[in-house]
């Protein structure tokens, strides 16, 4: 009996350790998808590939940011179970910017710097969440937030786009670079009138 029992959990262990199964990051996406964003779902050991259609969802985000603020961020469309969201600047592949207020079942991710993206924390069913951005201290120009959204493990679709967001032309008063150079201008023209 002892023998019996020793030979079934072998084969659980081994069945466990070796069975390939599906592997869908359902606790949040992994700090290895930071740059490709690319979920690196599995299904029975294969890897899942994005999809080619067009994304069923999309970023909505105002048109101005302004450095040291806070920005809405929504992903809107089908339910879906995962995603990854970062703001970045246009072509550039490192996050700009942190998150805070996570809403439920979703995450801020350590991508760079701490609260840089954000992530699913589970797969409950999510739709049209809400998200709070906060614009770096010191702006760094236009921003674009990029997704990869998973509908289901197996159906996902990668680098959704949202607009370009400019930065907030009276922004530059917040620089301490702007201050510098009025400084100097005014040093300059009193030197002159001298």
């Amino acid at each position: 009996m002892a023998a019996r029992k020793l030979v079934l959990a072998v084969c659980v262990v081994l069945v466990a350790a070796f069975f390939p199964g599906c592997d869908g990051r359902g606790s949040g996406a992994p700090t290895s998808a930071c740059t490709s964003m690319s979920p690196g779902h599995l299904n029975n050991g294969t890897a899942v590939t994005e999809q080619s259609s067009a994304s069923p969802y999309s970023i909505v985000v105002g048109d101005k940011y302004t450095p040291g603020r806070t920005l809405s961020v929504q992903i809107v469309g089908p339910v879906f179970k995962g995603f990854l969201l970062q703001a970045r600047r246009p072509g550039m592949t490192s996050p700009v910017g942190t998150f805070s207020s996570p809403p439920t079942d979703t995450k801020a991710i350590e991508c760079t710097a701490a609260d840089s993206s954000m992530t699913h924390a589970n797969t409950n069913p999510k739709q049209n969440i809400t998200l709070t951005w906060t614009a770096p201290s010191t702006g760094v120009g236009n921003v674009q937030f990029v997704a990869t959204v998973a509908e289901e493990k197996v159906t996902y679709w990668m680098n959704i786009q949202s607009r370009q967001v400019r930065q907030a032309s009276g922004a530059i008063f917040a620089q301490p670079t702007f201050y510098v150079i009025i400084l100097c201008l005014l040093q300059s023209a009193y030197v002159m009138a001298k």
